[in-house]
């Protein structure tokens, strides 16, 4: 972001040495992603319930702070227990990630906004948030709420432009397209040329892109031009998200991606859609 010394709410923060990476910097650019990127997507990924569904056990406010708190003391044993609590009386996945990992994110965001919380700590919850992720993954895959259709297989390649430290987000977004069956490769921090080498040596159906600062957009359009000249598939599609996308949605046309996603649903429509647009092309 060109706002790179603001907090994720436009609070200005101390950036020593312009344009130094910086604590402030990383902090600022992985709380970008997590407030702006994961918040949305988990919030509408499982947003709306069927009107005969039986209510389910609801993750309050205090229990979020709870959470948050427990994810920052020395050890994640009380975050672990409060975690279990809440599965133990019948919380399912979908609320735990919608009622209480998104929210707890935004509180700590909002400490780290506010100067209650250092870089350290920042790093050490995300991270914690990530390890207890991985460890709902299985579940989360196999508690699908249809099933997985018969088709050809669907592969995507999810990544990022190199030098981004901080992915919460793009493992989000694996979890739901591995859900729905696709093949996935997430490359959350490439080397230069990376992305394109790994499309010059596999076939993927859909490339998608995520990023955060307005400082990546002319580097992102170099990455999706180099990207579909290399590609093993001609017919390459190519989809951008992310909280940069989501503050500026028309600069998807800008970078030359084919769609914008705004969230994980929305995501693997949009790459469902842009694979059958392709084949009718095709047939055509």
């Amino acid at each position: 972001m060109d706002k790179a010394s603001k907090g994720p709410r436009g609070t200005r923060r101390r950036v020593p040495g312009a344009g130094a990476p910086t604590e402030a910097n990383e902090g600022k650019r992985l709380l970008g992603l997590v407030e702006s990127e994961i918040i949305p997507r988990l919030v509408r990924a499982y947003g709306s319930q069927s009107p005969a569904a039986p209510a389910l056990p609801a993750i309050r406010p205090p229990d979020v702070e709870a959470f948050a708190h427990a994810l920052l003391e020395r050890s994640q044993d009380n975050a672990c227990d409060l975690l279990a609590a809440h599965c133990a009386r019948g919380v399912p996945l979908e609320a735990i990630y919608l009622q209480l990992f998104a929210p707890a994110a935004r509180y700590l965001g909002e400490l780290w906004e506010t100067d209650l919380m250092n870089f350290s700590q920042v790093t050490l919850c995300v991270w914690r948030l990530q390890s207890l992720l991985h460890d709902l993954s299985p579940s989360f895959r196999a508690d699908s709420s249809g099933a997985q259709r018969e088709s050809a297989e669907r592969r995507i390649l999810l990544g990022t432009l190199p030098n981004q430290q901080h992915t919460f987000g793009l493992s989000i977004l694996s979890e739901f397209f591995r859900r729905d069956g696709w093949v996935v490769l997430s490359i959350p921090a490439p080397e230069p040329g990376e992305i394109q080498g790994t499309l010059s040596k596999h076939w993927f159906d859909v490339l998608a892109l995520s990023a955060s600062m307005d400082g990546e957009v002319d580097d992102l359009g170099k990455t999706i031009k180099a990207a579909r000249r290399t590609s093993q598939n001609p017919r390459l599609a190519v989809m951008v998200g992310g909280p940069l996308f989501l503050r500026e949605p028309e600069l998807a046309v800008v970078v030359g991606a084919d769609a914008m996603s705004v969230d994980a649903p929305h995501a693997l429509a949009m790459a469902d859609q842009l694979i059958w647009a392709r084949q009718e092309i095709r047939m055509n």
